[in-house]
This record gives structure tokens, sequence and C-alpha cells, in this order.
């Protein structure tokens, strides 16, 4: 097989993947596979193997690394979550990246294994897998504009921050990043500390490469990224509108009244009026444009 038929290989097995990862339950997604598979549709041309290898290093060093420990310890939040930094951003120097944090890369797993650094939730995704893998119970936290994770361990729990090295936070920690982030009178609430879904946290990913794609005005390249964002998450109405906005962008008429129409029945069909409605009226506006 040539290299561009392999390459085209890996997009299609990436792509129905993904697709059928939009028809699972959440419970079954694979957060480190599911974000290689996002990265193969950029690089088709890369092998996964080397990947796949390494987030198999990172599980087996980490339970070797707590194998060493006192039973205890293992099933204790503290210790677990200091084995996962010791190992991820200790041995394999795993680090945010805080000189080009736009930087592309840093969103795409590929990359972030290459170069190990990255943002805050593609280093989560790698905490998440890992400790996953191991079987611990770890989620990440719908903290706004930086995304740390929740490790619970019986009846203890502690927050990681992936960017910083894995470093635990407490009650004053996330108090002080919540405020440098939306202004001093930023209180915690129980929304910061609410889980986030698998799908969620995968969409969450993709989403650092959309606003960056809007903001240098890549339309085609945004309307790439929210068609892979639906075949992971088919049912969302939001993206469905999204990509209608960006199929009249690029010209293609018919596609965006597809899109529109579809996020208005699905909108309608889920209670979410104003999605719905404005769906409506960018439909109205398409038919006097097109009239």
């Amino acid at each position: 097989m040539s290299k561009t038929s392999d390459s085209a290989a890996r997009a299609a097995k990436a792509e129905a993947d993904l697709r059928s990862a939009g028809e699972a339950g959440d419970d079954a997604l694979d957060i480190a596979s599911l974000a290689l598979s996002f990265a193969v549709l950029d690089r088709p041309e890369q092998e996964l193997g080397d990947y796949e290898t390494h987030l198999a290093e990172l599980v087996s060093a980490t339970g070797a690394t707590l194998a060493k420990t006192h039973a205890p310890e293992r099933e204790s939040a503290e210790p677990v979550a200091m084995a996962l930094a010791n190992v991820i951003a200790g041995r394999f120097s795993y680090h945010g990246d805080t000189e080009t944090y736009d930087d592309l890369k840093n969103a795409d797993l590929m990359a972030v294994i290459d170069r190990r650094k990255g943002l805050p939730v593609s280093l989560g995704i790698l905490y998440l897998h890992v400790g996953r893998a191991l079987g611990y119970d770890m989620a990440g936290l719908n903290f706004p504009g930086h995304f740390v994770l929740r490790l619970q361990t019986g009846t203890q729990a502690t927050i990681i921050d992936p960017f910083n090295r894995g470093q635990t936070l407490n009650t004053a920690d996330l108090l002080n990043l919540l405020r440098s982030i939306e202004g001093p009178d930023a209180r915690l609430t129980p929304e910061v500390y609410a889980t986030v879904s698998t799908r969620d946290i995968l969409l969450r990913l993709q989403n650092n490469i959309l606003s960056r794609a809007l903001k240098a005005g890549e339309l085609d390249r945004a309307r790439d990224v929210v068609a892979r964002m639906i075949w992971l998450a088919p049912t969302r109405a939001g993206l469905q509108f999204e990509l209608g906005r960006l199929e009249v962008h690029a010209g293609h008429m018919g596609a965006a009244a597809h899109a529109f129409e579809t996020c208005r029945n699905m909108a309608a069909g889920e209670g979410e009026m104003r999605v719905a409605g404005m769906a409506e009226e960018a439909l109205r506006r398409l038919k006097t444009k097109l009239n």
C-alpha cells in the first residue's frame, strides 16, 4: 500500500471512529484514543503506533510508581495525584506551554506528545487517560477558562492542575485562579465543581482549534473542525447552527439551509426554543438572499 493510500486509510478510520463514538454512550468513550483520532485528521501521514505505545508507557510507569507505595496511599487522593504528577510532569516532562499558548499544536495530542507541552485540556486528557486506566475515578471540572481535574478516592478528593505540572489545588488556590480569570468579585459556586463528560472534554479540545481558526479568518478550516465535532456529538444543535453559518460564508447555501433546519428541529425537540428561534431566523434570512 502506498503512503498516500496509507494516509487515506488512517483518515477514514479516524472519521469512522469519531462517528461511531458519536453514537455511543459517554462511558464507552476512550478519551485519549479519540483525541488521537482528531489529530490524525490533520496529520494522516503520521502512524499512530508510537503514540499508542507512549500512552501505554505512561500508564505502566505510573502503575509501577504506585506499586512501590504502601497500600493505603494507593487509596488516598493526594498520593495518587503526586504519583501522576511525578510520572507525567516529572519523568516525562509534560508541562503547560506558557510561551506559545495559542499555537495550534497545543490542541493536537500527537504534537503534544512530540513536544511534551500543551493546553490545560490536552494535558488533562493524558492525566485522565492514565488515571482511568489504573482504575481511578477522575473527571474534568466545569471550571471557566482553565481546565482542571478532580481525582476521587473513596471519601477523599483532590483537584489537579495538569497545566502546572500536576500541582494539586486547595480551595484558596481555586479561588485565586478563578479571580485571575473572572475578576476580584468572582466566587466559587457549585457549578465550578460540576464534572463534565468525556464528550464535552473532547469538544473543548476541538473548540480551542475552532476559536483560533475563526480569529484568524480561516473559515474553511473552521468549517472542517465543526464538521468533525458533529461526528462526535451529532445531537448538539448549537454545532449545527455554527456549521450553517460557516456554510453561508463558503457559499454553500443548500448545505447551510440543511444545517439550520437540522439545528431548528433538534433544538425544538430538546426544548431549546431560543436556539430553535435563531435557526428559524437564519433560515428566513437565507431564503431572502436566495430569492
